[in-house]
């Protein structure tokens, strides 16, 4: 039996627009868009439980999803709080910054 991981996936995009589009495109994640810390680039964070064996295709699968629009992956991680409680909302790992 594979367990399971929150995980979420970064990619950036040069505008909002791409950027909600795929997370349209991702409807079985939680997902967040906000402007990139740089301020330039959109940022969307896509978040879910994975089974760990499956990890590999899934990152193919969304790496996959972003570039169809437009964007740039850019790879993920495990998300859990500081206190060690699995989380699926990727906006729970950023530090400041308004969801847009």
């Amino acid at each position: 039996m594979n367990s399971m991981i929150p995980y979420t996936h970064w990619a950036y995009f040069s505008d909002e627009t791409g950027a909600r589009r795929c997370a349209q495109a991702l409807p079985d994640f939680v997902t967040r868009v906000r402007k990139a810390a740089d301020g330039h680039e959109w940022l969307l964070l896509a978040g879910r439980d994975v089974a760990v064996g499956r990890l590999p295709e899934r990152h193919r699968q969304v790496e996959g999803i972003v570039t169809q629009h437009g964007g740039e992956y850019d790879g993920g991680e495990a998300t859990y709080l500081g206190s060690g409680r699995p989380i699926a909302d990727p906006m729970l790992i950023q530090d400041g910054g308004d969801d847009v």
